[in-house]
């Protein structure tokens, strides 16, 4: 594959398999780190040439028998042929779920079998799993979820009751806008640590110094959500706290200090079913201001009913103070800027004022033109992997369906604005 401008053969210091497309969440306690923490897909992911000349079907495919070299080792890969670089290259899924990327000068073996691609089953799946983490862990099964863990079972399974509630809730919410969704080819894969210390020691390898300001992450490569267990930070207990059932947890996570923690979780496990139920594409071109307005406008907790999730579409007060402390200074034709690329969110400068704009914008666009967002998801939800637009095709694509962007921003700061 063609390396693009910021890959790991242009920055050596880059790692290659940190998490892609800045789905990781950054909060460090109560507020969402710089952007520029977030590692691209093409910052650290050996790209395709824009030229792909292989996609093969999801749903047919077979199994591709792959041997390659690298870091002096040989690796021997199974798994579903998704992108054939017009080099070579090759991006692959594993029947864990987890994706890979093997360049052409590594690829010393590829041979395809008449064996249909098959992903693993719930059981083999977690065998997997446990294999690959340290000693004592265990595995919760819910109805999409496996809660991988070492901490205690009460905690995994308000974990898993945690992520079913919002899979419903965000799937319901599609389906009643008329986005049908798809469900998971793969077990949807949660790992909980006992502290933030083991955490630290698993997510460092895809986080680097960041993992010291990060709670929470998913990551597209693995397909995984990786967090420790909240109720052992010590700023959110209390005297006589204690952490033996669901209802001590809940109360515990439902205190305000700890509400931005509990909404990074939300936040990332929105990105992990976006990612596997047809809304978005793994290593897609995926505008961020989308992937991220959308995951902040679901983020807001809901601990309080165990049927349903009431804070989707809420107005997030601190984005709006955002937004709204920015109105003064706020550059014209900003909102250009955020729709061409993802640089203002990644910028560790900008980054706080892109996603309070990102979520300003999914929020106007939501309530204004909800069907037009409609169709722009839908379109957005079959770009190939690896394949990358220029600026100038995200913005004709934007105004395809929204109209001009200059008219797009004067109303958006105008409804946004009346809000509070």
């Amino acid at each position: 594959m063609s390396v693009p401008k910021d890959s790991p053969s242009r920055n050596a210091t880059r790692r290659r398999d940190r998490c892609s497309r800045g789905y990781t969440s950054t909060r460090n306690r109560s507020r969402r780190a710089p952007a520029t923490r977030r590692v691209a897909a093409r910052d650290w992911l050996v790209g395709a040439t824009l030229l792909v000349v292989g996609m093969l079907s999801t749903s047919a495919s077979a199994v591709e028998q792959v041997a390659f070299q690298r870091d002096n080792q040989q690796h021997h890969l199974a798994g579903k042929l998704l992108v054939t670089a017009s080099d070579g290259g090759l991006l692959l899924l594993a029947p864990d779920g987890v994706l890979w990327t093997v360049q052409p000068d590594e690829l010393t073996e590829q041979t395809t079998t008449p064996v249909p691609f098959s992903p693993l089953d719930r059981e083999a799946l977690a065998r997997t799993l446990l294999a690959s983490l340290p000693d004592g862990f265990e595995v919760a099964h819910t109805a999409h979820y496996l809660i991988c863990y070492n901490t205690s079972k009460a905690y995994a399974n308000w974990c898993g009751g945690l992520y079913e509630r919002l899979y419903r809730a965000k799937t319901n919410f599609w389906r009643r806008k008329g986005f049908e969704l798809q469900e998971p080819e793969i077990p949807l894969v949660a790992l909980v640590f006992a502290d933030r210390d083991s955490y630290r020691a698993y997510a460092k390898a895809e986080l680097g110094q960041a993992v010291d300001n990060i709670v929470g992450y998913y990551s597209l490569r693995t397909n995984r959500i990786a967090m420790y267990d909240l109720t052992g930070v010590e700023s959110l207990r209390q005297p006589g706290d204690r952490r033996g059932n669901l209802r001590q947890i809940n109360a515990m996570l439902s205190r305000p200090q700890a509400a931005p923690m509990v909404a990074t979780i939300v936040h990332e496990a929105t990105h992990q079913i976006a990612f596997n139920t047809g809304l978005h594409t793994r290593y897609a071109d995926i505008p961020l201001w989308v992937s991220e307005g959308l995951a902040i406008y679901f983020e807001t907790p809901d601990l309080s009913s165990s049927r349903g999730w009431r804070g989707i579409g809420a107005v997030n007060h601190s984005r709006l103070a955002t937004f709204q402390r920015n109105r003064a200074t706020r550059r014209p034709g900003a909102l250009t800027g955020l729709i061409a690329n993802d640089q203002a969110m990644r910028n560790v400068r900008t980054g706080p004022d892109a996603y309070a704009e990102a979520w300003a914008l999914t929020y106007y666009l939501l309530r204004r033109q909800p069907q037009a967002y409609l169709d722009y998801l839908q379109m957005l939800s079959v770009k190939r992997p690896l394949v990358w637009d220029v600026e100038a095709e995200r913005i004709r694509e934007f105004e395809a369906y929204f109209g001009p962007i200059e008219q797009v921003e004067a109303d958006m700061l105008r409804a946004v604005g009346r809000l509070r």
